[in-house]
């Protein structure tokens, strides 16, 4: 029996682990996704939490997705295969005002009756707002998946946070990555797992396995890559045994692996990996993370009005442009304090470029927002030769922002670009006036620790200086 149990123990904690973004206290949405919800009867169940923050009863839809065996090069006879359904009918969850609602997975969505003799089940769920005709009430959601009384360890297991769908990773030059994998044939025995899952569209996947340099692994099955259909899920269990080969019989211990998923489809991938120690059942849970998540909202690098991200050059066919003297263009974008953000101005030529200046201003008004004082902040930041928020004659800025609560009321809101004609430049006049009254074209390079926006140009105003 307790052989039989660290079996279950090993089957469920490789079937746990998600890609997003990443897990932030911003969690809350309209349609959510636990990757995973797993339920072996007298081993492990789940308990799911939903909470309304609404000060009236919300209606929750409720779906159920079995996790499939197929394509997966390293099955393992405890885990369900192609027999199982697709998914499972689960009954609606009505939730009251200001509470938070609980309820088992196996009860709620029959499970006993829908999985038959398969008693390791393992599945993604997916929870959307049926309150009314238009989905616009917010919940959270959270699940526990826990050993019984009576079962080795009782009450240890797991947490799965549930994610707004909007946060899982898409784009084809997106990739994310999973770090410190291992492996090993001594005590505690670690295992490596790594899963992936899609939403409602097809993903065609790859998982490849670098070392600690990025030397992708010498193994014949690396890179790993199979296609989901919509809402499937698979998972690779003992990872290096499938880019190895079963049985798997050498290069058995191995330590810093990085695990890195990417798809061709443009669709949310969820992706995530484990280490478990099969000698106690324990595990970890490893969210595949990536830069950007191709989401324009967070860029680490965001420019404007160029036709290559950070080629030093402004773009050819749709730069900005400054075409007055006594004018300025202002420019915003949302940044996320507490953050070092650096924005630079780029042209097609540098007497163009001298021409030019820029300037950040804070939160505010839009038009009369005052500049951001780098003398103002504490210490080291308020160090005017490594920070500068810009100003006449600078075609740069590089701030830290101060901590979260000095700007804006602790709120992630615009901040303001200004960009103008450097007045002291003796060209400045007749460049304004060049390419058909156009004027001067530039471009706006921006980086930025947490991810920032693009610093999209909002409006043209007088005086160019404020």
């Amino acid at each position: 029996m307790q052989r039989r149990l660290l079996a279950l123990v090993a089957a469920l904690v490789t079937g746990y682990s998600f890609n997003a973004t990443a897990q932030t206290t911003a969690g809350a949405g309209t349609v959510i996704m636990l990757p995973l919800v797993a339920d072996i009867p007298a081993a492990y169940t789940t308990t799911v939490f939903v909470q309304n923050t609404h000060s009236t009863p919300i209606t929750i839809d409720i779906a159920y997705y079995f996790s499939i065996q197929a394509g997966n090069p390293n099955s393992d006879p405890n885990l369900p295969g192609t027999g199982l359904p697709a998914s499972a009918p689960c009954t609606q969850l009505t939730i009251p005002g200001n509470a938070v609602a609980t309820f088992d997975p196996y009860t709620q969505c029959n499970l006993a009756s829908v999985a038959g003799s398969i008693t390791n089940i393992f599945g993604t769920m997916l929870l959307v707002d049926a309150t009314a005709t238009v989905k616009s009430n917010t919940f959270y959601a959270y699940s526990r998946t826990a050993q019984p009384v009576g079962a080795l360890g009782p009450n240890n297991g797991f947490s799965v946070e549930g994610f707004p769908v909007g946060n899982f990773t898409g784009g084809t030059t997106e990739s994310a990555s999973a770090i410190g994998l291992q492996a090993s044939t001594a005590a505690p025995h670690y295992r490596s797992n790594c899963f992936v899952a899609a939403l409602n569209e097809q993903v065609d996947w790859q998982l490849r396995l670098f070392d600690a340099s990025g030397t992708p692994l010498g193994a014949p099955n690396n890179p790993l890559s199979g296609t989901l259909l919509p809402y499937q899920s698979t998972r690779i269990l003992n990872v290096f045994a499938a880019v190895y080969g079963t049985p798997y019989t050498t290069n058995y211990d191995f330590s810093n692996i990085r695990a890195t998923f990417s798809n061709s489809d443009n669709s949310a991938m969820i992706a995530y990996c484990t280490v478990e120690t099969q000698d106690n059942g324990s595990a970890d849970f490893r969210i595949a993370k990536s830069d950007d998540a191709n989401d324009v909202r967070q860029s680490r690098q965001a420019c404007y009005g160029m036709d290559s991200c950070g080629s030093g050059t402004s773009s050819t066919t749709n730069p900005a442009y400054l075409n007055s003297t006594t004018k300025k263009n202002i420019h915003y974008a949302i940044l996320d304090q507490p953050d070092y953000v650096q924005c630079t101005l780029v042209s097609d030529s540098k007497q163009h470029l001298d021409d030019l200046e820029i300037m950040l201003r804070v939160p505010g008004d839009p038009q009369t927002a005052t500049q951001f004082n780098v003398s103002a902040q504490p210490a080291p930041y308020n160090n005017t030769s490594i920070y500068s928020s810009g100003g006449p004659a600078q075609t740069s800025f590089y701030i830290y922002t101060g901590e979260k609560s000095t700007i804006a009321s602790g709120a992630t809101t615009r901040w303001y670009i200004d960009v103008s004609g450097n007045q002291s430049s003796l060209t400045l006049p007749t460049d304004v006036a060049a390419n058909g009254g156009k004027g001067i074209p530039y471009g706006i390079t921006c980086t930025a620790g947490n991810g920032m926006t693009v610093p999209w140009l909002g409006t043209t105003i007088s005086p160019a200086n404020p």
